[in-house]
């Protein structure tokens, strides 16, 4: 069973039954996503929480138990993860001063934020990406907005 997301390279890649792919890239800890309605952010939340919700792992290709996603209903759980992809989706609904000072500090996590603007999340520009469909692999990658000179 592969993992969803490697912490190693810093991808997090599967895909769904029906075929589409998703290869995601990172370049940090920290990335913010942002984008119009429909491109695939929350599909990928809604996927990933499917593949941990199921117990058969016989019968699952992909392992997910190093990514959480955050909602309202679990944000008190945010103190507990470790070394853990977590994907905050309509994160501007979600985060409030007291959790944007978590992430800021925690060393110890990888974020992927589907976010319309930083929020205070301490971040390079270079770190602001969108989804994007490859039509020709039915792949789904990051598309990152900015490449500044010496900005990390």
């Amino acid at each position: 069973m592969e993992n969803c997301y490697n912490w190693e390279r810093n991808i997090l890649k599967f895909a769904d039954k029906n075929e589409n792919k998703f290869n995601l890239k990172f370049k940090g800890d920290k990335t913010i996503v942002s984008g119009d309605s429909a491109t695939g952010k929350t599909l990928i939340c809604t996927l990933l929480s499917n593949i941990s919700k199921d117990k058969n792992k016989s019968l699952k290709p992909y392992n997910a138990d190093n990514v959480f996603i955050l909602t309202d209903d679990n944000v008190e759980k945010l103190v507990d993860q470790k070394n853990k992809l977590i994907i905050i989706d309509r994160a501007e609904f979600i985060l409030n001063d007291k959790i944007v000072d978590y992430i800021n500090h925690d060393r110890e996590n990888r974020y992927l934020l589907f976010l319309r603007k930083a929020m205070g999340i301490d971040l390079s520009p270079n770190h602001f990406a969108e989804l994007k469909k490859d039509n020709k692999d039915n792949e789904t990658v990051l598309e990152y907005l900015f490449d500044i000179k010496g900005w990390y």
